[in-house]
């Protein structure tokens, strides 16, 4: 399955190595899972989770994070943007994240924040699951 985690998807699997959001990470390190990033996202992703907040939260040190972020960086297929259709989403960060999703062919979009991604998925045809939803989806075929 291809999929591409929303920033909230990985904060909250970095936070707590617990949860939905923890197993959709781990599963995509581990290549059950198909993770589509591109450069925008990734430094997105970087960006977010070396503030000071989620350090102290998740309790991890900043190289200790850096090593996770270099661990999905190096698992994930890279996506190459060609086409952006803009606005998609009233958050322009959602944006970047459907245009990965789009050029990447995705088999979904995964996040916490499922209204952010509702009608620009309908008109792509592509579905927007939580991080619970997508281990039932894995379940089920496996």
């Amino acid at each position: 399955m291809r999929v591409v985690l929303d920033t909230s998807v990985l904060i909250a699997a970095l936070r707590s190595g617990k949860g939905a959001a923890a197993e959709n990470l781990r599963m995509a390190l581990v290549a059950n899972l198909t993770m589509l990033l591109d450069y925008t996202l990734a430094c997105e992703y970087r960006d977010v989770a070396l503030r000071r907040e989620h350090l102290e939260a998740s309790g991890k040190s900043t190289e200790d994070t850096a090593l996770v972020l270099d661990m999905v960086e190096a698992v994930a297929e890279p996506v190459m943007v060609m086409v952006r259709h803009r606005p998609l989403s009233p958050h322009v960060k959602d944006d970047m994240v459907l245009d990965v999703a789009i050029n990447g062919g995705a088999d979904a979009i995964v996040t916490f924040n499922i209204r952010h991604f509702r009608e620009a998925a309908r008109r792509f045809h592509l579905p927007v699951l939580t991080p619970a939803e997508l281990l039932e989806k894995y379940r089920e075929k496996g």
